[in-house]
């Protein structure tokens, strides 16, 4: 069955499994096990809630600005401490078995390379559970991203409760999570020898969702024998490249006659977020003509016909700036990098709107061509409205037997600036294994060797749109900044996991294959699994988004699981 379908079966019957899970916990094993369940259900309904909020109201996003880096490591530190004081409270009640923790850090060429977190135990084998405590920024500071708190959403149909804040879904919550499994653990093995011979490691990244400092703890100290990446979904078993281009088009002398774009630039974000917004300014020195645009502009943005008549244009606003006419355009639905086909489908993407129709405008003559013009000419040349490459598919569109249609190659157009030099288009592209230039076996896992076949494909788009559309030339600088990652569901590692998730849940382990990049990648010992259960990243959970949201119960019931597989990892800690 393929992977997608897969998932999309759990989920037809996911309503029903948070009670079964209750069912499960309530009703089995000794009344020491109930005991420690008991443990695990109090502190998840006491506890979860107020501990990751605590971490939401802490900033731990990076930005471009290099001052940002030193506030990151200074709220990170207060994460640190707090997470620190829960575990020596908790280890006052325990006798022989307490959370120790670690620390592993140093300085990187731009970024601290730092990780964190707690060990159950001392033995040569070593499971680890991973999480992460740096978010991506927030967008907009009107939805209160750092005033967490819980309220009702319609999420599979009925009411759920949702904590709201940045980071409560990614990974701040799971993050939480991790940390109350590892005590419900220590609680279960307290005064035994239980762990002897194994070590549980709790390992908090504090920089994955830029540079990934897992990486380079484990160049250092050595891969953990089994591991669970707790970022991502059930359960995950490939994860595509991931290609950074940046296409660039000198601004050049400001036209002397007409009105023309004057600057084009989304609001300031990573790379993997589609923008709250996008604005673009125009002016010139003819005023009459800037008046009776924006008189109209309104309405020709209603009535232009993008290349797909069911496109859903972006909300677009019209002010003034002096003589300037201001066009601001307003994301709406998902905004995760990695599902562009979802904000395509449900939402709009402010950035692929306003620059489809300003390159109609400059094609009409209504503005006067520049460089900014250029480059939005040359997005709409080269992507539309589309996302898996549908215009150019003999160089951009990819699918395969891992990566199927529908779930393919995708390009999020997420960042445009413009500076006095140029402007510059950034892409953020999830790539499939036709797209890597070495070809996947077809049974070895991990992540593929080599790199892409984009710069010899985007050289051959910017020459094709050169002779297509003559004009200022194009050009393209492109980092891989990670190649496709291909798991086996058959494996021993994948069926420990399964045989763990059906005994917690009840049902099949789903399986997907994904665009997100995790603390697994390139990792073939750890696993992407949990703590979502659908692959829908926008609303209502709204992952690297405008009100991101964490869906308390099934986050609560991702932690039973996790709580399961660890139970299984030291039952049978014998097992590679």
């Amino acid at each position: 069955m393929p992977v997608l379908s897969c998932m999309k079966r759990d989920l037809v019957h996911h309503g029903r499994l948070a009670v079964a899970a209750l069912v499960f916990f309530a009703g089995c094993g000794s009344s020491d096990g109930d005991d420690t369940r008991s443990y695990l259900e109090r502190t998840l309904a006491q506890q979860f809630v107020s501990e990751t909020s605590h971490l939401v109201t802490l900033q731990t996003y990076r930005t471009e600005d290099p001052q940002s880096e030193q506030l990151v490591v200074d709220n990170l530190t207060r994460s640190r401490d707090y997470l620190m004081g829960l575990a020596q409270e908790f280890n006052l009640g325990q006798s022989t078995l307490k959370l120790e923790p670690f620390e592993w850090r140093r300085a990187g060429p731009t970024q601290t390379q730092w990780v964190f977190g707690f060990r159950l135990g001392s033995g040569p084998k070593k499971v680890a559970i991973l999480a992460h405590l740096d978010t991506v920024p927030p967008g907009n500071a009107d939805w209160r991203p750092f005033e967490p708190r819980v309220e009702a959403r319609d999420y599979r149909g009925a009411a759920q409760p949702f904590l709201v804040g940045r980071g409560a879904a990614d990974d701040k919550g799971p993050a939480v999570l991790a940390l109350i499994v590892m005590r419900a653990l220590a609680n279960r093995y307290d005064g035994t020898n239980a762990l002897d011979g194994l070590t549980v490691e709790l390992i908090f990244d504090t920089s994955e969702e830029t540079d990934f400092s897992t990486a380079y703890y484990f160049q250092e100290v050595g891969v953990p024998d089994f591991g669970i990446v707790f970022d991502a979904v059930w359960t995950v078993r490939a994860e595509k490249g991931i290609e950074r281009p940046i296409f660039t088009v000198p601004l050049g002398a400001a036209p002397s006659n007409g009105i023309f774009i004057e600057a084009f630039n989304s609001a300031p974000g990573a790379t993997n977020q589609i923008p709250d917004t996008v604005t673009a300014r125009i002016n010139g020195n003819d005023e009459a003509a800037l008046d009776r645009l924006a008189a109209n502009v309104a309405d020709l943005y209603q009535q232009y016909g993008f290349d797909d008549p069911l496109y859903r244009r972006a909300p677009l606003e019209v002010s003034r700036d002096a003589k300037a006419v201001v066009l601001t355009t307003k994301v709406i639905g998902a905004q995760h990098g990695s599902v562009p086909d979802e904000n395509r489908a449900n939402g709009a993407s402010p950035v692929v709107s306003l620059a489809n129709f300003l390159a109609h405008l400059v094609d009409d003559a209504t503005l006067t061509p520049n460089g900014v013009g250029r480059m939005l000419q040359f997005m709409t040349w080269g992507w539309g409205t589309t996302v898996f490459g549908e215009k150019h598919p003999d160089l951009l569109e990819r699918h395969d037997q891992v990566f199927e249609q529908g779930n393919g190659t995708t390009y999020a157009l997420t960042r445009v600036t413009t500076s006095p030099q140029d402007v510059a288009l950034r892409i953020d592209i999830r790539y499939a294994l036709g797209h890597h230039g070495v070809a996947w076996d077809g049974k070895t896992e991990g992540q593929l060797p080599g790199t892409s076949v984009f710069p010899d494909a985007f050289e051959q788009l910017v020459n094709r749109f050169q002779q297509d559309r003559p004009g200022q030339a194009v050009t393209v600088a492109t980092v891989n900044a990670a190649s496709p990652d291909v798991r086996d569901p058959q494996s021993p590692r994948f069926q420990r996991i399964s045989g763990a998730y059906e005994r917690a849940v009840g049902a099949p382990m789903p399986l997907a294959a994904i665009g997100g990049g995790t603390d697994a990648k390139g990792q073939v010992n750890l696993v992407a699994a949990g703590p979502l259960f659908t692959l829908a990243f926008g609303p209502p959970i709204n992952y690297h988004g405008l009100n991101e949201g964490a869906p308390i119960e099934d986050l609560q019931l991702s932690a039973r699981i996790l709580y399961q597989i660890m139970l299984d990892e030291i039952a049978n800690k014998t097992t590679r």
